[in-house]
């Protein structure tokens, strides 16, 4: 037998022994996942900013590699706290526009429509 028909029984059997505790793994987690989703969309606002506060702190410490403590990135300003029975209001996120084109022929005052000497026919 050639080393490549030995490589590919050995991929065969390598395949058999850990595609299943592999699926098995991926369904238990896609189930996992799926719940915890249902469960975080009905929880009321509140409840859902202290877990995605709790998730943010959690993800920021494992990305720093640990080393910061939680208060650190716990919101301090009193907007972003809310009173019992209020509620909560989101920052939004605008995205810078890019100028373009038409916004251009604003800064120049001839245009086709003008006569030569800038007045409108």
């Amino acid at each position: 037998m050639k080393i490549r028909h030995l490589l590919i029984a050995l991929a065969a059997l390598l395949t058999i022994a850990f595609m299943p505790p592999l699926v098995s793994f991926l369904g238990g987690l896609t189930l996992v996942l799926g719940a915890g989703t249902l469960i975080f969309r009905d929880l009321s606002p509140a409840s859902q900013e202290a877990a995605e506060r709790h998730i943010l702190g959690w993800l920021r410490r494992v990305r720093t590699g640990g080393s910061a403590s939680a208060s650190e990135f716990t919101p301090t300003t009193r907007s972003l706290r809310s009173l019992p029975g209020t509620p909560v209001e989101r920052a939004r996120r605008i995205r810078a526009k890019a100028p373009t084109a038409g916004r251009m022929d604003l800064a120049h005052p001839s245009s086709p429509e003008n006569d030569d000497d800038g007045r409108p026919h």
